[in-house]
């Protein structure tokens, strides 16, 4: 037994366990919010390899990290995808998700997961890694500071859901809300 959490890039056999730390997440952040997300989804969606050099097109769109503790319990998750930014012309990723089971807290072990995710996005050339958090979820926010993220005050975050996708690749006109 390893006296310090270990982390990995998720498997196959790693999707039931995903799946509910994003619920478990969920129920934190938004209580009563419907999860769409599905074993089936993620299995379909989801890298279960390390990234490689290339970033070749794929139907797979994001990694998940997995941290389990010194005795090998499942302990949290960071889920996190490429970007990119014009401006720098190069690649950048974006933090999606990011669960410790409420008993890992406190530990370090969102720390290493999100370290862990800066070394894959410094290995792919990244300029730059964000994120969006709920305004309410201060306690997120003063880790997130701690670790030399800045709030980017100027900027606001957008959303088209998925009926609005399809309005718009429609051509439908779309006036407000």
């Amino acid at each position: 037994m390893s006296s310090s959490p270990s982390i990995r890039y998720a498997r196959l056999e790693d999707v039931p366990l995903i799946l509910r730390f994003i619920k478990d997440a969920a129920e934190e952040q938004a209580p009563g919010a419907v999860v769409a997300a599905t074993e089936e989804r993620l299995t379909k969606t989801l890298h279960f390899e390390p990234p490689s050099g290339d970033l070749v097109p794929s139907t797979r769109f994001a990694w998940a990290l997995l941290i389990y503790s010194p005795d090998g319990e499942a302990a949290g998750l960071l889920i996190y995808f490429h970007n990119y930014s014009t401006w720098t012309a190069a690649p950048g990723v974006c933090l999606e998700e990011l669960y410790v089971v409420s008993k890992y807290r406190r530990h370090g072990y969102a720390r290493l997961l999100v370290e862990a995710m800066a070394s894959a996005a410094q290995a792919a050339g990244c300029a730059k890694m964000d994120w969006v958090c709920l305004q309410g979820n201060q306690r997120a926010l003063r880790f997130y500071e701690k670790l030399g993220a800045r709030r980017m005050e100027d900027w606001a975050v957008l959303k088209v859901d998925q009926a609005g996708i399809g309005r718009l690749a429609a051509g439908e006109k779309q006036y407000g809300s």
